[in-house]
């Protein structure tokens, strides 16, 4: 496994970046643009037939569920998880 190039301050940086296109009112929430990003993740691992990749993807999903539903008591987790993984209905 390939060290990570990110470093220990990317955590601020990633942060730093999410605020500032809340502020500027990007064009989609953070939250579709990470499910979006995960559903299509998730159906190319269906589609290579390699269900321990979608697993993990689904895993993934939930950590990011956790961590919008904490910062959001309001937020819709079950959707996020639905929409992560198997796209919009």
């Amino acid at each position: 496994m390939n060290p990570s190039q990110v470093g220990p301050d990317a955590r601020s940086v990633v942060g730093r970046y999410m605020n500032h296109a809340l502020v500027e009112g990007d064009p989609e929430p953070v939250d579709r643009f990470v499910a979006r990003v995960l559903c299509q993740a998730h159906q190319s691992a269906e589609a290579r037939n390699a269900p321990s990749e979608a697993r993990a993807i689904l895993g993934v999903a939930h950590l990011f569920a956790d961590e919008l539903t904490a910062s959001h008591p309001g937020f819709d987790r079950l959707g996020f998880v639905i929409a992560a993984t198997e796209g919009p209905s």
